[in-house]
């Protein structure tokens, strides 16, 4: 397994609810080495956390974390269709990017970063891995619509909200979700996907 090195940015783009750590802020125990709560003290939830880059020695040093602005976490595998799609998170530091003239907000992968971040998509997007892209409040899903014919974008995030929230209680006992976090019926994530797109 790699080293962290100089990277931090899973203690900025997450939220921390144990902490009162919202997204996109860093978390005010970061410090030179790292984390600066040793021992008991450390939430379990930063303790577990599996950054993809560290564990995979094949993906390029180009795709460090804090050199793309983006933190690459591995979701599993969700069930749409009958079919099993495997599915990565890439969550977005939100400070990286580009303000655009009408007041929208261009992610970085779709900006200043272009190159490195678009490789690192058709590195996941070319083995039949979905991605969800995280900015901030805003997501969206890129798959391989050729390899996984009939299933949509809103197919694979309802699945995905259903199968993370199946995991509430584990995810409240590490810290990384606040009290109010539970599980959703595939109906709930269909319906929170709706509301959320406004139709």
């Amino acid at each position: 397994m790699r080293s962290c090195g100089d990277c931090r940015l899973c203690c900025k783009v997450f939220p921390l609810p144990l902490l009162a750590k919202p997204a996109g802020e860093w978390c005010r125990h970061v410090c030179a080495v790292g984390c600066a709560i040793h021992g008991p003290g450390k939430p379990d939830v930063c303790c577990q956390y599996d950054c993809y880059w560290r564990e995979h020695d094949a993906l390029s040093e180009a795709w460090c974390p804090d050199r793309i602005g983006i933190v690459v976490t591995e979701a599993g595998s969700v069930t749409v269709g009958y079919r099993l799609l495997p599915v990565v998170l890439f969550q977005e530091d939100c400070s990286v990017g580009v303000s655009l003239a009408n007041g929208s907000f261009e992610p970085a992968s779709e900006a200043s970063l272009g190159d490195a971040v678009r490789g690192l998509l058709d590195h996941f997007v070319s083995r039949g891995v979905a991605v969800m892209i995280i900015h901030g409040l805003d997501a969206r899903i890129e798959f391989d619509r050729a390899r996984w014919p009939g299933i949509s974008a809103d197919d694979i995030e309802a699945a995905l909200r259903y199968e993370l929230s199946q995991d509430a209680e584990e995810l409240k006992r590490l810290g990384a979700v606040g009290d109010e976090y539970r599980p959703l019926s595939r109906d709930e994530a269909e319906a929170a996907c709706r509301e959320e797109r406004g139709s």
